[in-house]
């Protein structure tokens, strides 16, 4: 059962070479928000076509080192472009915009992000909106990877389309 793609594969290694400076990164669980599920605009479905998708991401448990290490939470809301179809998306652009929190639950900075990739394979309709690089803010430069699971059903995707998933996941930052 073919399922949409979009939330971006695997996570980065933090392992620094010898001698080379010390990376900041930054892992984080992600999931949508309460009763904010990732939208699709056409619907996602067998064929290929222009899709938009919008989504409102909490970020949670958060472990960082480096410049990242004082970064406990977030919510990031993103809208992306791509051509996409139930197993897969390309072509993917958007922007994006992460508020951070730190360990008192303060905001810690904003950080804006831009969803990128050439091609995703996957069968979540979201992983497109967790692949990029930040342009700003706190982590300016560092690429952005993530997957997630849905936890809604997306077993009609061929049949009916797609227009809205909720999941969970992990998403990492990596200068």
């Amino acid at each position: 059962m073919p399922v949409p793609a979009f939330l971006i594969a695997a996570a980065l290694a933090a392992a620094a070479l010898p001698g080379a400076a010390p990376q900041d990164t930054l892992t984080c669980q992600v999931g949508t928000a309460p009763g904010q599920p990732v939208t699709f605009t056409p619907a996602v479905g067998f064929l290929p076509r222009a899709v938009t998708a919008k989504a409102t991401l909490v970020l949670t448990g958060c472990a960082g080192t480096g410049a990242a290490a004082g970064l406990r939470s977030g919510r990031m809301t993103v809208r992306g472009t791509g051509r996409a179809f139930c197993t897969g998306a390309q072509d993917i652009h958007g922007k994006g915009r992460i508020t951070w929190y730190g360990p008192d639950g303060r905001p810690a900075g904003v950080s804006t992000l831009r969803p990128a990739a050439n091609r995703v394979q996957s069968y979540n309709p979201g992983d497109m909106l967790l692949g990029g690089s930040i342009t700003k803010g706190p982590l300016a430069g560092a690429r952005v990877s993530g997957t997630a699971t849905p936890t809604s059903d997306v077993s009609g995707c061929v049949a009916r389309g797609l227009t809205s998933v909720q999941g969970t996941g992990t998403i990492t930052f990596a200068t």
